[in-house]
């Protein structure tokens, strides 16, 4: 489902910024951190509604959709291993609620 897709730009590694082309477009703000989207565009028309492609906003680079969500996927499944690692390392997995 493209609402909930993940992209990053396999050229210039950015995470945050996307234009979406379909039968409409809209502009796209990801939060690397949370790994989802946290601000959308209203959806305004494609004049050429053929086109569908998701452009990088800094490097202008457009890629086909399914290949910058492979990446983006790649990219929150590596980011969550390694948060898991360093929490782990610093002891951080133990919690206790009743506070021993």
């Amino acid at each position: 489902m493209i609402m909930n897709t993940f992209f990053v730009c396999p050229n210039c590694g950015n995470d945050k910024e996307f234009r979406i082309f379909t039968s409409s477009f809209r502009d796209i703000k990801q939060s690397p951190e949370l790994g989802m989207r946290i601000e959308e565009s209203d959806v305004l028309p494609n004049l050429r509604e053929t086109d569908t492609y998701v452009e990088c906003k800094l490097c202008f680079q457009r890629f086909e959709r399914g290949y910058v969500a492979s990446v983006g996927k790649k990219y929150i499944k590596i980011t969550q291993r390694l948060q898991k690692t360093r929490h782990t390392s610093l002891g951080l997995d133990i919690y206790h609620v009743d506070g021993k």
